[in-house]
């Protein structure tokens, strides 16, 4: 029995294998590696880490598909696909999937590669804008297409023109983040009415997790004893990309839940709990193995904890803002505080420092203000 496409199978013996690419030779030769589990949800848990600790560069072919001297971006992508496919995350997969075909094709998809120039990439990005997408989604979407530029050259097919990637900031239409009065209303009304969900969301508040993140925590990831939370995992709704029929229903949904591995290697993470949180969740600690949301063996998924929320804040009369805002919104209190940005760089489980500051840093106008008359009084 094997699960297409994703080169795991079980064995004789009962156990499960996964294969995956750990790198190739001189010669551009796949090498894989192989690894085991008592069940098909550890041994892919094994693979998804293992993937994500692997260089990029070492995944990389030598030679590409062969492509004609006039293959457009679409016919790159494709082929692009193919090559990475099992060199990434399903959801890695499933997330390059949707920036091509929301993003990039309806664009660009019809350049010829050997055509695009620094012009091409400044109208892509005015047309990014002009959409209304925030800096951070621009910034994602041109790295894949980068990525499949990358890859077309492996091919002998070239751009105009040695290509230049601006980097995008301050579109407009960044996630904003609360009022100050709202914050505290937010923070007060969840301390009144604590429940599992509450909790939670102050955890969101006070450590910067990503809202997969959240899902994805369970009672056994909070270290009690040595105040902190341990990120292991992430939960998000991707495209079922092997058709894989659903274990309950037999249904082959379009979409599946996906329970991985955090989203880089710098993302699984040991974050330090305020003492107050760590009091909290010993009143509401629930059997280990259980997810803190719901109390259960069953993860509450990302949608429905933003359905959730929006109701919290139309129950606190604060206005509609999305549960991501609130990332930004630890990322600002933290460097107004006059904290360090290498640990908040680390807290977010974020790869460098420029990501942190370009990306989820937000200084209040009324703060830069205090700044500019604290300079003038000295």
């Amino acid at each position: 029995m094997s699960r297409k496409g994703e080169n795991i199978r079980k064995r004789k013996d009962g156990r499960w294998e996964a294969r995956y690419i750990k790198g190739r030779d001189t010669n551009g030769t796949i090498q894989y590696g192989y690894l085991y589990g008592k069940t098909y949800r550890e041994v892919k848990e094994k693979k998804n880490k293992k993937i994500s600790e692997i260089p990029r560069q070492i995944l990389q072919p030598t030679k590409s598909t062969e492509l004609p001297p006039d293959a457009n971006v679409e016919m790159v992508s494709e082929c692009w696909k193919t090559n990475v496919r099992h060199t990434v995350k399903d959801s890695t997969y499933s997330n390059y999937e949707t920036i091509l075909h929301n993003q990039i094709l309806p664009i660009i998809g019809n350049c010829t590669v050997k055509d695009i120039s620094n012009k091409t990439i400044w109208q892509f990005i005015q047309a990014k804008i002009e959409q209304g997408f925030a800096s951070g989604t621009i910034h994602v979407t041109l790295s894949v297409l980068k990525n499949i530029l990358k890859f077309a050259q492996t091919a002998g097919i070239y751009p105009a023109e040695d290509l230049k990637f601006p980097h995008v900031t301050g579109t407009g239409n960044d996630i904003k983040i609360m009022e100050v009065d709202d914050y505290r209303i937010l923070e007060e009304y969840l301390i009144r009415n604590l429940n599992s969900f509450a909790y939670g969301i102050l955890l969101c508040m006070h450590t910067g997790i990503r809202v997969g993140e959240l899902s994805g925590l369970r009672w056994e990831d909070i270290d009690f004893q040595g105040k902190k939370i341990c990120i292991r995992r992430t939960v998000t709704r991707i495209k079922n990309l092997d058709n894989l029929p659903d274990p309950m229903t037999h249904k082959i949904n379009k979409t599946i839940l996906h329970i991985g591995t955090p989203k880089t290697a710098n993302s699984a993470r040991e974050i330090p709990l305020p003492d107050k949180l760590l009091e909290i969740g010993h009143t509401l600690i629930n059997k280990r193995e259980n997810y803190i949301l719901t109390g259960t063996e069953k993860c509450m998924e990302p949608r429905i904890i933003q359905r959730k929320y929006a109701i919290l804040l139309k129950e606190c009369q604060i206005p509609p803002i999305k549960i991501h805002s609130l990332r930004h919104q630890f990322s600002c209190r933290w460097v107004e505080q006059g904290f360090d940005t290498k640990s908040l760089s680390e807290i977010l489980g974020h790869t460098s420092v420029r990501t942190t500051l370009d990306l989820y840093v937000h200084i209040r106008s009324d703060t830069k203000r205090k700044y500019m008359n604290q300079l003038m009084e000295n």
